[in-house]
């Protein structure tokens, strides 16, 4: 089968570099706090699992020739046999870890929820993008030795219970700019996905609290809280969306991304 000519990749992991691998995924979703990627790699050899340790940093580049490319960053989160013998699987997670590996021990009172959630993104040592407003204030908040990410869903919770507000859109996520919180989109280009022009495949939700599914050709630079515009003429759909769910799938001969979207649920 012959491979993709006009896509290129580059993989930096630790101090190995390369230029192609049989398999690429990056999945990233809206209400789950880290985006994680797995790279397979030859190694008929055995060299490859004497080289990559857990915690050394990564980065993908890919895309297509002559355009900008997608990057993802992380780290190592662990390596295991491929289910080809010749290979090894790298899994790694992005560079948000620190937002479910810091902790905080601190409490608050008649203090605003974005004040609260500003103040321990700043000690997970991680730059404040956009921090949206609530509008109130909790009498009292207790950060129990929690991370970051769980004391963000507290917040949300307390918000919900105490002043009536809707909070099942609201998400914090590692954006391009720094660490977002709120009901809001991720700042970039709004791809268009159409029948006859990029839509491969489109599975609308079945069930209540499932997402609709969009396959179309690798989007480099696409992760979750991106929007996007949809117009399947099959099913009378014209619109636009945010996608929850983001999956790019490579390979040298394939070059995917599934996009799911659909309602965003309270999960208190």
């Amino acid at each position: 089968m012959a491979t993709l000519s006009g896509l290129r990749t580059r993989i930096s992991i630790g101090a190995v570099l390369a230029d192609r691998a049989p398999r690429i995924l990056i999945n990233s979703e809206r209400h789950r706090p880290l985006s994680r990627a797995v790279v397979e790699l030859p190694d008929a050899h055995g060299q490859l699992v004497q080289s990559i340790a857990i915690g050394q940093p990564v980065k993908l580049s890919f895309g297509y020739r002559d355009q900008p490319a997608g990057v993802w960053t992380g780290t190592v989160s662990s390596t295991e046999g491929a289910e080809r013998r010749d290979q090894l699987r790298v899994r790694c997670v992005c560079n948000a870890l620190p937002l479910v590996i810091t902790t905080i021990c601190q409490t608050w009172e008649n203090e605003s929820p974005e004040a609260v959630i500003a103040w321990a993104v700043r000690q997970s040592g991680l730059p404040v993008g956009q921090i949206d407003s609530t509008g109130v204030k909790l009498r009292h908040v207790v950060a129990s030795t929690v991370s970051v990410w769980q004391l963000a869903r507290q917040v949300a919770r307390s918000a919900e219970q105490a002043h009536g507000l809707d909070m099942s859109h609201w998400a914090l996520w590692l954006g391009a700019d720094g660490v977002h919180w709120g009901d809001h989109d991720e700042d970039g280009s709004m791809p268009e996905i159409a029948t006859a022009a990029g839509l491969i495949r489109h599975i609308p939700s079945a069930a209540p609290h499932s997402m609709g599914e969009v396959e179309t050709f690798l989007l480099p630079d696409m992760l979750h809280s991106h929007k996007f515009l949809l117009q399947d003429t099959r099913r009378g759909i014209d619109d636009q969306f945010r996608a929850l769910r983001v999956l790019h799938e490579i390979t040298p001969t394939s070059a995917r991304t599934r996009l799911g979207y659909g309602e965003e649920y309270g999960r208190y």
